[in-house]
């Protein structure tokens, strides 16, 4: 039997204009040219052959439409629009600068209209969760992590998936028990390793403070992994962290994927790389001053 093929890509941060900067906590020296790194992933042999390319939020800096009209217009002028998943990430739907007073449901609204909105112009599902078999052997379930509503710059990388998501997903997840590959793509983080456990595992470590900060309540986190337990979800895909992850926690694997667009540093140069999945993991390079190179 032929095999599949999933590219996954995440926090694009891509901009309405090319040379634009991305918005992150720096004074000096923030990424630029995430748009001409985004032409150059889709183009690559790697996403070409995927038989499907899920994208795990933050495809925008800043959730404005004319980003999302940029990113559609490149997947479609790479043929791949057909194969191309998204659920949001919290810059999607995100307010980096002040607001007039409101209710907590009324930021809610407004925010997730925007991301529902960039969503529906590449005729994406926008009710969570979702579900999507591209084939008889795999079944992919989408998460919104972004139900908390990012009212201030303070709460934008918090996230909240919500009682009755969890609900639903144990309902998709009984309806397709008999498929084989089941996966759960999400934009948080549903488990950051404490600071000790990231050092011994190499990793940067975050605080408390930023644990807290950039993952879903630890009730909401429990109930997932639970949930992926009894129905023997394969993979749990997210993004949000901007780091390369691949771990086990009681059974079930949980990875995520560094900013796609982000160049990352090699003896050949800077690079930019996206993990895909088969029976196993590979990560695949993209070179940014030169041709793919096939690894």
């Amino acid at each position: 039997m032929n095999s599949f093929r999933i590219s996954h890509l995440s926090d694009l941060h891509l901009t309405a204009k090319d040379n634009a900067a991305r918005s992150e906590p720096k004074l000096f020296g923030a990424l630029t040219g995430m748009n001409a790194n985004f032409r150059k992933i889709v183009a690559s042999r790697a996403i070409q052959e995927s038989d499907l390319v899920l994208v795990t939020g933050d495809v925008t800096d800043r959730g404005d439409i004319d980003t999302w009209k940029f990113f559609w217009d490149t997947v479609e002028k790479a043929n791949i629009k057909d194969r191309v998943r998204v659920v949001p990430g919290n810059h999607d739907v995100c307010c980096l600068g002040a607001r007039l007073p409101k209710t907590g449901k009324q930021y809610r609204e407004e925010d997730m209209a925007k991301a529902h909105k960039g969503l529906l112009m590449g005729g994406q599902p926008t009710k969570f969760p979702w579900a999507y078999s591209p084939d008889p052997r795999v079944v992919v379930f989408g998460l919104n992590s972004n139900n908390l509503g990012n009212f201030t710059a303070a709460t934008n990388a918090m996230g909240d998936i919500g009682y009755y998501q969890l609900k639903d997903l144990a309902s998709l997840l009984y309806k397709h028990r008999e498929v084989p590959v089941k996966i759960i793509a999400m934009h948080h983080s549903p488990n950051i390793p404490e600071e000790k456990t990231a050092i011994k595992r190499g990793q940067r470590p975050f605080s408390q403070l930023d644990r807290i900060g950039h993952q879903v309540p630890e009730s909401q986190r429990r109930m997932l992994n639970l949930l992926c337990v009894t129905h023997k979800v394969r993979l749990l895909l997210h993004g949000h962290l901007h780091m390369s992850e691949d771990r086990r926690i009681t059974g079930v694997r949980y990875i995520g994927a560094a900013a796609s667009t982000a160049p990352q540093h090699s003896p050949k140069g800077p690079i930019l790389q996206f993990p895909t999945y088969q029976v196993s993991t590979r990560t695949h390079r993209v070179f940014c001053n030169s041709a793919l190179v096939p690894i």
